[in-house]
């Protein structure tokens, strides 16, 4: 039984074997009629199907499709002299967000957004990659509150996050005054946090990987996001609250990112410049 639903349009398959060559399971293979087909496997994996759909993406004749998605569907392949421009501009013009309006962000953008970062590279495409989101205002003021309260509770006794003294922690209130309203969660009505299972493929790469392709689909869509770290050693000092958050234990957490509405908006990108002394060109050339 073929699970992965691979279908061939045998009178629009060359059989140029394009397929064959991106199949990262080496599963796929042209037939005596050089058509391509499917070769049995046993499981989803390094062993058999990696459920990449590479085939069906780079068919120049849209003659396979997979797991019931056919080529007709597929996003269009956009001119690279615009898709350049768009994505250096993207860059350049994304900003750490810490002003937001008391406003959610439609649910059909953030779904969207969700399905999209389906498509971030991990490990082995394994795929494991799980986001918690609290996507409702509401939702995400009764959980600021809870951790606020305690976190300032727990800094009148001395107890402060991992990393942080006194001081540190008085210069975080101090911006209370004016760059963040919000020292914990930067006043964000949403975020999103992507965890992964330590025991199996890459999960520290696939979540900041996932992390940053989130933060590029927020500023794509005229949003605004934070990437935190603060609140993860803020939440371990308090495991019942962190506990709501109903991440598992070992999974890997390497960030939240705070998203919604800018309440400033910017007018240009910046212009930060890549010294030489941090690029370290190699030569094997022999002598």
């Amino acid at each position: 039984m073929d699970q992965a639903n691979f279908v061939v349009d045998t009178e629009k398959c060359m059989g140029c074997g394009k397929c064959e060559k991106v199949c990262p399971g080496g599963i796929l293979s042209l037939n005596q009629t050089k058509k391509a087909e499917i070769a049995n496997f046993k499981e989803f994996g390094w062993n058999g199907c990696w459920k990449c759909e590479h085939c069906l993406a780079v068919c120049p004749t849209g003659a396979i499709s997979i797991f019931g998605h056919k080529p007709d569907n597929s996003l269009p392949i956009i001119d690279c002299e615009i898709t350049a421009m768009t994505m250096s501009s993207l860059i350049a013009n994304r900003h750490s967000c810490r002003r937001y309006k008391d406003k959610n962000v439609d649910a059909a953008i953030i779904n969207d957004m969700l399905e999209r970062l389906a498509n971030a590279p991990n490990g082995g495409n394994k795929q494991q990659v799980e986001l918690t989101l609290i996507d409702d205002k509401a939702q995400m003021n009764h959980f600021r509150q809870l951790a606020y309260t305690r976190m300032e509770e727990l800094a009148a006794q001395g107890i402060y996050p991992k990393g942080f003294d006194k001081e540190a922690y008085d210069d975080m209130k101090r911006w209370e005054k004016t760059v963040r309203p919000d020292m914990l969660f930067c006043g964000a009505p949403h975020i999103l946090i992507p965890h992964a299972p330590l025991e199996h493929g890459e999960p520290i790469q696939d979540v900041v990987i996932a992390g940053t392709y989130f933060e590029l689909l927020c500023a794509s869509r005229g949003l605004g996001s934070v990437i935190l770290t603060f609140p993860l050693s803020v939440l371990d000092r308090m495991p019942d609250i962190k506990a709501m958050l109903n991440i598992p234990n070992h999974h890997y957490v390497g960030m939240m990112i705070g998203f919604g509405y800018p309440e400033i908006k910017y007018a240009r990108g910046i212009q930060r410049e890549m010294k030489q002394s941090r690029i370290h060109r190699l030569n094997f050339e022999e002598e």
